[in-house]
């Protein structure tokens, strides 16, 4: 199993990783309309993917990290975020391109701008026996804030319950308020603390639980989440 320099231990019940996420302090509300979509994450994503690690984490993991995560680690699960231009938003054709003002309308149309989608966030986790554990969730700075964490979670819920897992779990900073209120909204728990997880300032790391995933009671939380985002974003998700 792949060390990432966190003192990755693995027993029975348990997966000790590092877990991460960034708080939602900077925001960015200024930008062009965004439809979203979660993807598997594939190698082409990593230096995107390395883009939004560096810019969310004091102690990102390395390239080649994720490299070995997608091709050798079978445990493990990650999804990418990305940003599509709300092409319905203006004078855009379906392609992307703007309409030419006249005269220039005269003159025929320029060719379609293809429009190539943002990787904005990712998540992932790891499959062990009958628990998944989250190992990083992260968003683009200029889009934190919106909300854009409980999709990401929604996409870990998901293959988690698919795989036949019965929980997640997690670790998150102490100081962490903003990831931790978010969790909890998502139905965690307070289960413990792993005294000075993180090695970056020997902050220690409190451990977060779901409820069941198999219950009624998961389900019906999962069901509502779903409403909400589907409330608040125009979004999709391809596996």
């Amino acid at each position: 199993m792949t060390d990432f320099g966190a003192g990755t231990t693995v027993d029975a019940t348990s997966i000790d990783v590092p877990s991460r996420f960034t708080p939602a302090t900077d925001r960015d509300r200024s930008v062009t309309p965004l439809q979203y979509r979660l993807d598997p994450m594939q190698v082409r994503d990593i230096p995107a993917v390395i883009e939004v690690e560096r810019s969310s984490f004091s102690v990102p993991w390395p390239a080649g990290a994720y490299r070995r995560e997608l091709e050798d680690n079978v445990l493990a699960r990650y999804l990418v975020l990305r940003g599509i231009p709300d092409i319905d938003q203006g004078s855009t054709d379906v392609e992307g391109s703007s309409a030419r003002p006249f005269p220039f309308s005269l003159f025929g149309r320029t060719a379609p701008v293809k429009v190539e989608p943002e990787v904005i966030g990712y998540a992932g986790l790891w499959l062990m026996i009958d628990e998944g554990h989250v190992t990083s969730v992260a968003v683009r700075p200029s889009y934190r804030g919106r909300g854009l964490g409980r999709l990401l979670m929604w996409g870990m819920f998901e293959i988690a319950s698919n795989l036949g897992a019965r929980w997640v779990t997690l670790e998150v900073r102490m100081t962490n308020s903003v990831a931790r209120r978010m969790y909890e909204g998502l139905g965690f728990k307070d289960a413990g603390v792993r005294p000075r997880y993180y090695t970056d300032n020997n902050e220690d790391a409190l451990i977060m639980w779901s409820e069941d995933l198999q219950t009624e009671a998961f389900q019906d939380r999962k069901g509502s989440l779903k409403a909400d985002l589907d409330r608040r974003f125009v979004w999709q998700s391809s596996g």
